[in-house]
């Protein structure tokens, strides 16, 4: 976990990663929006970095907890919350396997960041059971989960594979799903699921109806930021991402997968 830190402390801005990554943006605003109301929700955003989803959430009107364990994200969040002239509900340094929240208290969970980072089974399964405790009843977590087969597009998309030392790191994500490149300068230390194995974990978490959704889906597959830009493209784009997006034989193609629960 401390690698984890410093990497985001020292090596990499987080709080410009979704400005890099447009569709991933797009799709999982696109996503959340199918679980808000109308009614003002209390959400936790656990893992949730430098406040990119939450401070979206909270200029709708909702009551906004934004928890992250890198205390450098969480200063970037207070100093974004100042420029936006927006207070969140709370803004701490926290451990998403032990969340300072009540039973109950939340209607929607957002986990977009936090499983990925936890490669032991047992602290992704206290993870979301901190969810599972928080939610009211009839609430829902979104938890968003990498691809086990992300970096192998990468790899051929940015010609990583001509790097021998980064051929280890991807035989172990295909292998096991976790990632370590140590001191290589690659993404930090994570976990990689299956689709299958998202699904698994929030069901034996206790979540019911679950559900998983590719966020970028098949355009994973190459670079689609000229077709963002042009309005018609784009609104093709989604329209076939939509249509795709929970097909079982495409799950594994998209960089990023989300599963979405309910509380019973």
């Amino acid at each position: 976990m401390n690698d984890i830190r410093d990497y985001y402390k020292d090596n990499y801005n987080e709080d410009g990663r979704m400005t890099r990554n447009p569709l991933e943006f797009l799709r999982c605003k696109e996503i959340i929006s199918r679980y808000l109301t109308a009614e003002r929700m209390e959400i936790a955003d656990i893992g949730g970095a430098t406040g990119v989803f939450s401070y979206w959430l909270a200029q709708q009107g909702h009551e906004v907890h934004l928890l992250d364990y890198t205390p450098s994200h969480i200063e970037q969040a207070h100093e974004n919350g100042v420029t936006l002239g927006i207070e969140l509900a709370t803004c701490v340094v926290g451990d998403a396997r032990s969340v300072p929240h009540a039973d109950a208290q939340f209607d929607l969970v957002l986990e977009m960041g936090a499983l990925y980072h936890l490669q032991d089974a047992a602290d992704r399964a206290q993870c979301l059971a901190e969810a599972h405790r928080t939610l009211k009843r009839g609430g829902v977590a979104i938890c968003e989960g990498i691809s086990r087969y992300a970096n192998l597009f990468e790899a051929l998309g940015e010609n990583l594979i001509a790097d021998p030392r980064f051929l280890p790191l991807l035989d172990e994500n295909l292998t096991t799903g976790n990632h370590n490149p140590g001191d290589l300068p690659y993404f930090t230390t994570a976990f990689f699921h299956s689709p299958a194995q998202l699904r698994a974990e929030l069901d034996s978490a206790g979540f019911v109806d679950v559900k998983l959704i590719a966020v970028e889906g098949f355009a994973a597959a190459r670079d689609v930021s000229a077709v963002l830009t042009d309005e018609r493209q784009r609104e093709l784009l989604l329209k076939y991402l939509r249509q795709t997006e929970s097909n079982t034989d495409l799950l594994g193609v998209t960089s990023h997968i989300i599963a979405v629960g309910r509380k019973e």
